[in-house]
């Protein structure tokens, strides 16, 4: 064999086929084994735990369901609820709740003041402060016993007051995140014009109660017809009157008479026309049917409905000189307390006090006259020397101070500085109505006197018939 003969080398081919078949077992093996453990796997959970597996699979497919369901449901019936609503009947949005308001309302009594009445409310220093920002509207410190009193709170908080300065106005205070606000206002009430007749048979005033109204009633007549009719000495059983007048009321309550619109009074067989009419400058009076007024320069008595104690004479027994002197004067003779109205206007010459007049009050008038009025209990708020009065204004009060032996008013009056006779003096007439002015005047006449006229008509059908003797 030759020496440099090449021999093939097939024992590594050899190697390579052996180690590709051990691999190519090892992995058919490997297979097998894993899908046995694979189904092993399987059988171990469908046939060892079948329930504990379904249950939780089911649960989860069930809880999905339901929510969807639940879901579906819901918006359904949201759907139909929405459709099948009247949109004007839903309940309507909440707002914020309004404070309730509250009116305390009581009646000023003796010794009450701001600070007792707003006492727990305000501060001391909020007490002074509402009085003295008071006072240029009405001061607070003017309270008077009898007057009603109002606190207004808004849940418990005080936001107003007002205080009925008289039966025409009030006070009324608001309480602000800025200070306090005053104001004098109307008290509203409601009116109803009423026509009220009577005749006298002792006395004005059971004539008045007899026809079912109030004394005031008999107080306004008597001031209107004051220039016209003595009411001390003049009345006479039979006499009448009529009267169209408004009446007041307030929550259901009387409260008094409002405007007295016409009225006729008969004494002694002649009859006395009042219609009050306001000219259209605003100027109102009482007129009687022919446009003349019946205010007087003077009115007959400075008192209503008191008698005659001791007239006008030249010798008169003095009650506690006890000799005889002239008595240049009227007494009237009336209780104690009685206002007394100076019978003109005038300027207040004297204030004062002597121990023959006791509180006396002297009034100058035009023309020359002066008027005196002796023995007061106490003088009006206005009567001071110096002092401006109108025709009918409280000058002072009953009282017997002085030479008296009981309470009265002895009334005096002079002409350029003599002493004459009240009682005789004649009525001067005021200025009576501008003739630009007689036909509206003319015209509320025939109105008023119409109803006047029917008042007594309705009064007869109305009466019983007498029966026959």
């Amino acid at each position: 064999m030759p020496k440099n003969r090449r021999i093939p080398r097939h024992k590594p081919y050899v190697h390579r086929s052996r180690t590709r078949s051990i691999v190519s077992r090892a992995v058919l093996s490997f297979t097998v084994i894993l899908g046995a453990a694979v189904m092993g796997f399987v059988l171990f959970f469908h046939f060892l735990y079948p329930k504990e597996t379904q249950s939780s699979i089911d649960r989860d497919t069930r809880e999905q369901t339901i929510w969807r369901e639940s879901a579906t449901e819901a918006t359904s019936s949201h759907a139909i609820a929405i459709g099948d609503t009247d949109l004007g009947h839903l309940p309507e949005a909440e707002y914020p709740r309004e404070p309730e308001i509250t009116r305390m309302t009581g009646t000023i009594k003796s010794g009450d003041s701001p600070s007792t009445l707003l006492e727990g409310h305000l501060g001391l220093g909020e007490i002074y402060s509402l009085c003295d920002e008071s006072k240029d509207v009405y001061s607070l410190s003017n309270l008077k016993a009898g007057q009603p009193w109002t606190m207004i709170y808004s849940d418990s908080a005080l936001i107003g007051l007002e205080y009925e300065i008289d039966d025409k106005e009030r006070l009324v205070v608001s309480m602000t995140d800025s200070g306090y606000q005053f104001r004098r206002e109307p008290i509203p009430y409601d009116t109803e014009t009423k026509t009220v007749a009577g005749t006298i048979e002792s006395s004005l005033f059971g004539a008045v109660h007899g026809a079912g109204e109030d004394d005031e009633l008999a107080i306004r007549m008597a001031k209107v017809f004051a220039y016209d009719v003595d009411f001390v000495r003049d009345l006479r059983t039979g006499d009448s009157f009529r009267v169209i007048i408004e009446k007041r009321s307030r929550d259901g309550k009387f409260h008094g008479y409002g405007e007295l619109k016409a009225a006729s009074f008969t004494n002694q067989g002649q009859t006395f026309y009042a219609f009050h009419y306001t000219d259209k400058k605003g100027n109102n009076a009482y007129y009687d049917q022919n446009g003349r007024p019946l205010r007087k320069a003077f009115l007959k008595a400075p008192l209503p409905f008191t008698r005659i104690s001791s007239g006008y004479s030249m010798s008169r027994m003095h009650p506690i000189l006890k000799y005889r002197r002239p008595h240049q004067g009227i007494d009237y003779a009336a209780p104690t307390g009685t206002p007394i109205s100076t019978v003109a206007d005038g300027i207040i010459a004297e204030a004062a006090f002597n121990n023959s007049q006791g509180r006396y009050v002297r009034v100058i008038h035009s023309n020359g006259y002066e008027t005196i009025y002796n023995h007061m209990s106490k003088f009006g708020k206005n009567a001071k020397k110096g002092a401006r009065v109108k025709q009918g204004e409280v000058i002072g009060y009953v009282g017997s101070t002085g030479y008296a032996t009981g309470p009265h008013l002895d009334f005096r009056m002079k002409q350029n500085g003599k002493l004459i006779n009240p009682l005789q003096l004649k009525m001067l007439p005021a200025e009576p109505i501008a003739a630009k002015e007689m036909p509206s005047f003319k015209a509320l006449v025939a109105q008023y006197k119409a109803q006047l006229h029917d008042s007594v008509k309705t009064a007869a059908l109305q009466s019983p018939a007498t029966p026959k003797q």
